[in-house]
């Protein structure tokens, strides 16, 4: 009889889970390679910016984004999401998807293009959390 076990580390189930998933999403859904993405922002040779990502099937998934404070406000981040946005375009996206906190910047995505399709309350603060998606 099967057992359920609250575990402090994840190392072995995080393995398994993810195997056993990718084994069903690839039976429904076909075989998707996982692509990563990265694009950086450098003032010589030092990485002050840059946003990663990574693309599964045709949508490009933005996972972390990130500028330093003296960067700010000069159009880097435009230029960046422009940027992995075209590679996305160019390995087969046609969707992205990112989610943002209220205090980050859901402004920023919809200057950008990108509408909201949900929102997520209960964070400490007050504090929402803002999904967005474009069409690529």
């Amino acid at each position: 009889m099967p057992t359920i076990t609250v575990e402090r580390t994840i190392g072995t189930t995080k393995k398994a889970v993810l195997a056993g998933l990718g084994a069903y999403n690839d039976e429904q859904f076909g075989k998707q390679r996982v692509k990563s993405i990265a694009v950086s922002l450098k003032d010589g040779r030092k990485i002050v910016g840059g946003i990663v990502g990574h693309l599964w099937a045709t949508v490009l998934f933005i996972q972390y984004f990130w500028i330093d404070q003296k960067q700010r406000g000069k159009g880097f981040g435009t230029k960046l999401i422009a940027a992995i946005e075209d590679e996305a375009r160019r390995q087969g996206a046609i969707q992205a998807h990112v989610d943002t906190m209220s205090f980050q910047a859901p402004g920023f995505y919809r200057s950008c293009g990108y509408e909201e399709f949900g929102t997520l309350k209960g964070y400490p603060g007050g504090v929402t959390r803002h999904s967005f998606t474009k069409s690529l």
